[in-house]
């Protein structure tokens, strides 16, 4: 009996033992969810285990588990039972992935940046926190994190009060030999390097280069490695007690090395720096945040930067790295052709093709020179018109036009195709006008297709390959299509926009059999992106360099013809200052998709709310519909230079429903 009572007595000894250790521990945890969609800054929760700032964990969020960052931890001062009886309800969380995921660093550069694009910071730390990791990396050594951290912060930093970001503009092999150097410098004093690249294709050829001398201290981050791969390269790379060089997309400044004393944001110019999902940031203005709190050195570099980063070098925002190289030398032959011109050939047949090209197309596979084609467009024929009433050829889920493709690729003996590049929607070509029954049909434009099967009709015994998005769909394929056309001699590859990225060497030639229909497309930023993809297309070409137009007197031509980088740049920068756009403003589009006459009333009501009516808001509808014909509604407000972050109105634009999205400083306005 007495031994009984004993051992009573142990256990409620023993249970209040538990209890005094579980309140002892007892904390409020304010977090921040690594999560899309979830318009709180920060959410509280409370645990008994010994959770930190700082610490990964994983929290309750409606019905799932989510990743959240602890940014504070206080000590709760009621007991379990008082937890339970709060007015206000408070989770309990006991998940620990990692005791040190994200550094300080890193944390306050997303809260700066979700001010900035008018979201919120877990929206921020989702957007560059790869999802894989926050999975995967529970099982990676959280100690060596921390000593990774530790490490980092014994390293001496500049003592600089004002940071400004390094500019250099020059020819590719130039700015790879200085990138050599800056690694070799960073390594000697103990720094790591971050070199930030918009596309997998691009990390590959560049880490390669890089790479050279040093490869068991280059690690390689991308979208493409798998989930577990990704989280033993990251816990490596955490563990590597030498410097290391880091190559990959803007996702991966998440990773926790606090000796990173460069970062270099490689092909500055590219449109792919700009995310495409919500929340809609610019991974170049995160990288200035992130390197502004790591007090590291930070370099744009390309062939030509952005018309907007020059000017804000001219502005003293940013220095030169060195002297910005203005213009480029080729060897190879340039011409432009007048397409208005009568043929002058013989043969009266119609062709897509002038005497230039084809005079260029024949000496490159005469001599085995490879060539490229560029056309702007997918498909046969990217647009459909009926002559009888005008009609365009819509699609009937978006309203977008619909693109006439050839039937190689579907079941045999059926009639072409119409394809949306919108939304993907497919049917079969009409013989009749779906408005008013007319049968006469003009087809406008060439699309890859078109070109490429004029180019195989004019050279039948020629290796011609194809490179666009209805025939390559994914790098895989992409990289085995450019392996087989620079080892094929007198190859032509016809193809859109996605092939520049995988000439990465020089050939023989370069043409364009397209592109006027880009300057159709009512974009301020469409002059510089036409002009920087055919600046790119004349660094590759050593022999021909040929560009097909029927505006022979478009400036943006003539300057990418001859590689006058500084003229095009004067004449950009003068026409954005008189309309007002970026350097010289901070653009914010709000969009709302939905019914018609909702979404309008909507938009209009938000123009002249007291907060947007300030920056004398415009309202127009996009230049496409969204998906099942609704009505997509665009509200415009230019934020003059200088005055963005404004605390008023991002309060508002915080506070929007999440069916309007925002986008500052959008990539397209339409």
């Amino acid at each position: 009996m007495k031994r009984e009572e004993s051992g009573q007595e142990h256990e409620a000894e023993t249970e209040e033992g538990r209890k005094t250790k579980e309140e002892r521990f007892a904390r409020i945890l304010s977090c921040i969810p690594i999560s899309r969609g979830v318009g709180k800054e920060e959410l509280s929760y409370f645990t008994f285990k010994d959770i930190r700032e700082g610490y990964l964990i994983s929290v309750p969020l409606r019905k799932r588990q989510v990743p959240a960052i602890v940014v504070r931890a206080e000590r709760a001062i009621f007991s379990k039972a008082e937890l339970k009886s709060l007015p206000f309800g408070l989770r309990k969380v006991d998940a620990i992935k990692a005791r040190s995921f994200l550094s300080p660093s890193f944390v306050e550069s997303a809260q700066e940046a979700a001010r900035y694009f008018a979201t919120t910071t877990g929206a921020m730390l989702s957007s560059f926190t790869p999802t894989a990791l926050s999975s995967e990396c529970g099982a990676s050594a959280p100690k060596e994190m921390l000593a990774a951290e530790r490490n980092g912060a014994t390293q001496p930093r500049e003592n600089s009060t004002k940071h400004i970001p390094l500019l250099l503009q020059s020819a590719d092999e130039e700015r790879i030999a200085t990138y050599r150097g800056i690694i070799r410098e960073e390594f000697a004093r103990g720094g790591s390097v971050f070199v930030c690249l918009p596309e997998i294709t691009e990390i590959e050829r560049l880490s390669e280069a890089l790479s050279r001398g040093i490869p068991e201290y280059t690690f390689i981050f991308h979208s493409g490695i798998s989930g577990k791969k990704l989280a033993a390269l990251w816990t490596k790379a955490l563990s590597e007690k030498h410097p290391i060089l880091i190559v990959g997309t803007g996702q991966f400044f998440s990773l926790p090395r606090a000796d990173i004393r460069t970062i270099i944001v490689e092909k500055e110019s590219s449109r792919a720096y700009k995310t495409i999902t919500r929340p809609y940031a610019d991974i170049r203005i995160f990288a200035e945040i992130f390197a502004r709190k790591l007090r590291a050195r930070l370099i744009f570099g390309d062939l030509f930067l952005r018309a907007e980063t020059i000017a804000r070098g001219k502005n003293g925002d940013f220095a030169e790295f060195s002297l910005l190289v203005f213009r480029t030398l080729t060897t190879a032959e340039r011409t432009l052709v007048d397409m208005r011109a009568k043929d002058t050939r013989e043969e009266k047949t119609f062709s897509l093709m002038s005497d230039a090209l084809i005079g260029a197309l024949k000496d490159s596979v005469a001599g085995g020179d490879q060539m490229y084609v560029l056309c702007a467009r997918r498909g046969l024929f990217p647009i459909t018109v009926c002559n009888d009433c005008g009609s365009l050829v819509l699609c009937r889920e978006c309203s977008a036009p619909l693109t006439l493709h050839g039937n190689e690729n579907f079941k045999k003996g059926a009639r072409h195709l119409f394809l949306c590049h919108k939304c993907g929607t497919r049917e079969e070509s009409s013989d009749v006008c779906a408005m008013c029954r007319g049968w006469r049909f003009a087809l406008l434009g060439a699309g890859v297709e078109r070109i490429t099967e004029e180019i195989v009709r004019l050279f039948p015994d020629a290796p011609v390959f194809r490179m666009d998005r209805d025939t390559i769909t994914t790098h895989k394929r992409a990289l085995a299509l450019k392996e087989k056309f620079y080892q094929t001699p007198g190859a032509i590859l016809v193809g859109t926009e996605m092939a520049i990225p995988y000439l990465d060497r020089e050939i023989g030639g370069m043409a364009v059999a397209s592109v006027d229909s880009l300057f159709t497309i009512p974009d301020f930023r469409m002059n510089e992106r036409v002009f920087s993809l055919l600046l790119r297309m004349r660094s590759r070409a050593r022999k021909h360099f040929v560009i097909q137009t029927r505006d022979p007197e478009n400036r943006v031509l003539r300057y990418a013809l001859d590689g006058n980088m500084m003229d095009f740049y004067r004449e950009e920068i003068a026409e954005r200052k008189v309309f007002g756009y970026p350097p010289f403003s901070t653009l914010i589009k709000i969009t709302r998709e939905g019914a018609g006459g909702a979404v309008r009333k909507d938009i209009e009501t938000l123009a002249v709310k007291e907060t947007f009516a300030a920056y004398e808001p415009r309202a127009y509808e996009a230049s496409a519909h969204g998906a099942r014909g609704h009505v997509r509604m665009n509200l415009l407000l230019k934020i003059p230079e200088g005055t963005w972050v404004d605390e008023n109105l991002l309060r508002t634009l915080r506070a929007l429903p999440p069916h309007y999205a925002i986008a500052v400083d959008p990539e397209s306005l339409l």
